[in-house]
């Protein structure tokens, strides 16, 4: 057998092995990009009662093991909301807060510098331990 089809024959076998991880992939990838518009959304709001834009991302490669179908945006929309409560009660505290990185590790929050991390957990929200966190980190 010379290199030519063995090759052949090896991207065949590939591609039928990756056929459905492709589909389950392209559920996620939706699933994402639903995600990362409504975290957009979110974080737009706080920055509106922040006064302040506060830029905002998802650590997708802290997610690897969170449940299929259900938003991490929401389970990170708690910590936000934590950021919102903090700036409505003194805006030079909370303008501290520049980036927010929402995780998916289940490690809760965190502040280092500007950025305010929340590793959420599935079927959290994340307010209470946020707020507590940022109430004595600030």
């Amino acid at each position: 057998m010379n290199a030519r089809p063995r090759i052949v024959f090896l991207l065949a076998g590939l591609s039928i092995m990756t056929a459905g991880a492709s589909a389950q992939s392209l559920r996620s990838l939706r699933q994402q990009e639903a995600d990362n518009i409504a975290l957009a959304r979110e974080a737009a709001y706080t920055s509106s009662v922040c006064g302040a834009p506060i830029g905002a991302r998802i650590d997708w490669s802290s997610a690897s093991s969170w449940p299929e179908g259900e938003s991490l945006a929401a389970a990170c929309d708690g910590a936000l909301g934590a950021i919102e409560t903090i700036c409505r009660n003194d805006r030079a505290r909370g303008g501290k807060i520049r980036s927010f990185v929402c995780a998916g590790d289940g490690a809760g929050p965190s502040l280092s510098g500007g950025t305010f991390r929340y590793g959420a957990s599935p079927g959290g929200d994340g307010y209470s331990s946020s707020l507590d966190y940022l109430q004595s980190s600030l």
